[in-house]
C-alpha cells in the first residue's frame, strides 16, 4: 500500500507542477501583452489550469501525508518541514498572487463591459510588475528545497 500512496503523491506533484507551469508561463507572458483581448485570453488560459491545480494539490497532500504515516516518517523532521513549507508557500501565494491577478481580471472585465476603463499607462504598470518573477522565484526555491528534503532526508 505504501508504494501506491507514494505513487498518488507523485501523480499529485506532477499535476501540480504541470498546472502551475501553465499559470507561470501565462503570468510571464502577461508582462509582454498590451492588447486587452490578448490579455484576457492569457488570463483565461491561466484560469483554466486552476481545477487541475486544486485536484493535484489534494492528491499531493493526501498521498504524501498518508504515505508519511504508512512509512513511519513522522518521527523525522524533514517531513514536517516539507509540509510546513508547502503550506506556508500556499498561504504566501494566496496572499501575494491572488490580489494581484484578481485586480488585473477585474480591470479587464471592467474594460470589456465598458463599465469603466483603465488607462494604457495603468494597465502597463500592472502588467510590468515584478511580482510574477518574485512569485516564481519563491515558488521554485520552495519546490527545490522540498525536493531536497524528500530525497536527502537530512534530519
Amino acid at each position: 500500500m505504501y508504494g501506491w500512496l507514494v505513487f498518488i503523491h507523485i501523480v499529485g506533484v506532477v499535476g501540480f507542477l504541470f498546472s502551475h507551469g501553465i499559470s507561470t508561463a501565462m503570468a510571464l507572458r502577461l508582462q509582454h501583452e498590451r492588447n486587452p483581448d490578448r490579455v484576457r485570453v492569457v488570463l483565461q488560459i491561466s484560469a483554466s489550469a486552476t481545477g487541475l491545480l486544486y485536484l493535484s494539490m489534494a492528491l499531493l497532500l493526501l498521498g504524501g501525508i498518508w504515505a508519511g504515516f504508512k512509512g513511519s516518517w513522522w518521527d523525522q523532521g524533514w517531513i514536517g518541514v516539507s509540509l510546513g513549507l508547502f503550506v506556508a508557500n500556499m498561504v504566501f501565494m494566496w496572499a501575494v498572487a491572488s490580489p494581484y491577478y484578481k485586480r488585473i481580471r477585474e480591470v479587464m472585465t471592467i474594460d470589456e463591459t465598458g463599465g469603466g476603463s483603465v488607462t494604457a499607462a495603468e494597465l502597463d504598470a500592472m502588467l510590468t510588475s515584478s511580482r510574477p518573477k518574485a512569485l516564481l522565484l519563491v515558488g521554485a526555491l520552495s519546490i527545490l528545497f522540498i525536493t531536497y528534503l524528500m530525497v536527502q532526508k537530512p534530519f
